[in-house]
């Protein structure tokens, strides 16, 4: 199924859609090469990125978490595996398929931690790739939602 921008609920999530669309170009997948966050300065507090380790079990380590989701998480992700965080269980089956699928994917769900500011979160997450068949990063953008 085709991501729908109207159905995001953030202009910043909509903004890098557009902008990984308008880099991957005619590919299945842009690469991190193709992306330059002078580009896109004001969306990267609430990106973060994720590489994926190739192996009998897909492994996701973060590549990248912006200031607004260590605020909100009150965790700083930055290369931890994925799957060593309490709260994500979920988020690595989302993101296993979007690997072996190659699609990205938008879903707003509850928010995983105890927090007074944020009851959901909505994310769009998308896949790159250094040689247009295999994912091996994933960009993100989480919109919290009060």
């Amino acid at each position: 199924m085709a991501l729908d921008p109207e159905n995001f609920s953030s202009d910043k999530q909509r903004e890098l859609y557009d902008y990984w669309l308008k880099i991957k170009g005619n590919r299945l997948m842009p690469s991190r090469a193709d992306m330059d966050p002078l580009d896109i300065p004001h969306l990267l507090s609430s990106i973060w990125m994720a590489d994926v380790i190739a192996g009998d079990e897909i492994k996701l380590k973060v590549r990248l978490f912006g200031t607004d989701l260590v605020n909100a998480f009150n965790l700083e992700g930055t290369s931890q595996e994925l799957a060593n965080i309490s709260f994500t269980g979920d988020i690595v089956k989302r993101l296993t398929t979007l690997v072996n699928t190659r699609t990205g994917y938008y879903c707003k769900v509850d928010f995983p931690v105890d927090s007074e500011d944020f009851r959901f979160y909505s994310t769009l997450s998308l896949p790159m790739s250094s040689d247009n068949e295999t994912v091996d990063i994933i960009l993100s953008l989480l919109d919290l939602i009060p």
